[in-house]
């Protein structure tokens, strides 16, 4: 294993669920120093929209969720995603699998079984949350 941070990309549906559950594996990972966040614009704004939703208002609020983007645009590595892609079965998920591509990620860590059944982009592995912690990747 090299002591190279991996490169992730978190899926916006484990950020919701850290919003609502805390999960504190998730807030250790980006922590941890043992992988390098990558962001792009496009997954800023679904997760603004999603935390937007009425439905969530109930779990956290505004406040949380900037701050949580702040934490982000702090550790993340921003990329300028120009890959247009048609892979997934559920087309909004592409974009992931562009910025996969894009910021040659080395993991796109999802609980989306649409991206899940892919199990792999160009060189980027897609695994869940519990998946990749248990994984040589994290080790």
């Amino acid at each position: 294993m090299t002591n190279k941070p991996q490169r992730i990309i978190i899926d916006t549906n484990l950020w919701v669920s850290f919003l609502i559950s805390g999960n504190v594996k998730l807030e250790d990972l980006l922590f941890a120093q043992k992988v390098s966040l990558i962001f792009s614009e496009e997954l800023v704004q679904e997760f603004v929209s999603v935390t937007g939703r009425p439905k969530f208002a109930r779990y956290f609020n505004l406040q949380t969720v900037e701050e949580l983007l702040s934490v982000i645009h702090e550790v993340a590595t921003f990329v300028q995603v120009t890959t247009t892609v048609s892979i997934c079965r559920d087309p909004k998920d592409d974009f992931l699998l562009a910025l996969a591509l894009d910021s040659n990620a080395d993991v796109l860590i999802t609980g989306d079984s649409d991206l899940l059944e892919l199990e792999q982009v160009g060189g980027t592995r897609i695994m869940t949350l519990s998946s990749f912690l248990d994984t040589q990747y994290y080790a």
